[in-house]
């Protein structure tokens, strides 16, 4: 058991090591950070704060911001200015990164013959997060309703420009035994989040468990028609179930980079039936963007 646990352990921080690189640019006296996206006769660079993003184009010595203010399409007379040298269009180029992305991949693929398409940094963006709190394991045999500790890992991953709403997220998670519950588990899901209501300081989001793969361990007790204790099993063994699971949460920032987390999870599932007792499982947690 403890050489699997060490096991998802390190898949889930090995899966969380990837990270973006940035630059430092200094445009119009002010000095960001910007993340390049495409390199070549063309560059495009971006950056975010508070789900604010901004794009930059770069050709020679000149670095240009492109503005969109009220939606406008000012952009556009910017990046026709930028390519008068090639026969493209930029009426159907939108204001989002991956659009950005191949305007400037197709321009550079036109002006220059030996030109490789090129993405210096990836869109997506990723949060690890910890958290602890209880459970009454509402899809096990739970006859007392006993509340358990429970802690865990989370690695989310998603594209800020592309769909701020959704994420996808690894779960791993572990259940403790109670002194008259003897039942515990560990547990690594596949997720899914959509953030219902998105604002600059926190969010409410509902999540969806996909699919999960978990070890359980339990003590049995079995007895006779008075109730006397006969016989003592003990069961253990891996499970996959597609459970379609569900609860709320909400990310709460407290830096620009770290959140406080609470969730309220396992209240329904489509596929598991529960035990009958009303769900009760609550986290807390700490979440920083990588």
């Amino acid at each position: 058991m403890q050489q699997i646990k060490a096991f998802l352990f390190g898949l889930f921080f090995c899966l969380a090591l990837p990270m973006a690189a940035q630059e430092t640019y200094i445009i119009n006296n002010d000095t960001l950070q910007l993340n390049r996206e495409v390199k070549g006769p063309l560059s495009l660079f971006w950056s975010e704060e508070d789900h604010n993003y901004r794009y930059f184009m770069q050709k020679g010595n000149r670095m240009v911001e492109l503005l969109n203010p009220n939606g406008n399409g000012k952009y556009k007379e910017q990046l026709l200015q930028l390519t008068t040298d090639a026969k493209i269009r930029t009426q159907d180029v939108l204001f989002v990164l991956y659009s950005l992305r191949h305007f400037t991949n197709t321009y550079n693929s036109l002006v220059q013959e030996d030109y490789v398409k090129n993405e210096s940094t990836k869109n997506i963006k990723q949060r690890i997060a910890f958290f602890a709190g209880f459970s009454n394991n509402i899809y096990t045999d739970n006859p007392e309703n006993i509340l358990v500790p429970v802690a865990g890992l989370e690695y989310e991953f998603y594209d800020p420009n592309l769909a701020p709403r959704h994420s996808a997220f690894l779960q791993l998670r572990h259940s403790f035994k109670g002194n008259d519950y003897r039942y515990t588990s560990t547990q690594l899901s596949i997720n899914y989040r959509f953030k219902a209501l998105y604002l600059k300081y926190f969010d409410i989001h509902v999540d969806a468990r996909l699919a999960s793969l978990f070890y359980s361990e339990e003590t049995i007790t079995i007895t006779n028609d008075t109730g006397e204790v006969v016989a003592v099993k003990d069961d253990s063994g891996f499970t996959f179930t597609a459970p379609l699971s569900f609860g709320i949460g909400s990310d709460i920032k407290v830096t620009p980079n770290s959140f406080i987390t609470v969730g309220y999870n396992d209240i329904f599932a489509i596929v598991l039936d529960s035990n009958g007792r009303f769900p009760v499982d609550f986290t807390v947690g700490y979440k920083y963007n990588l």
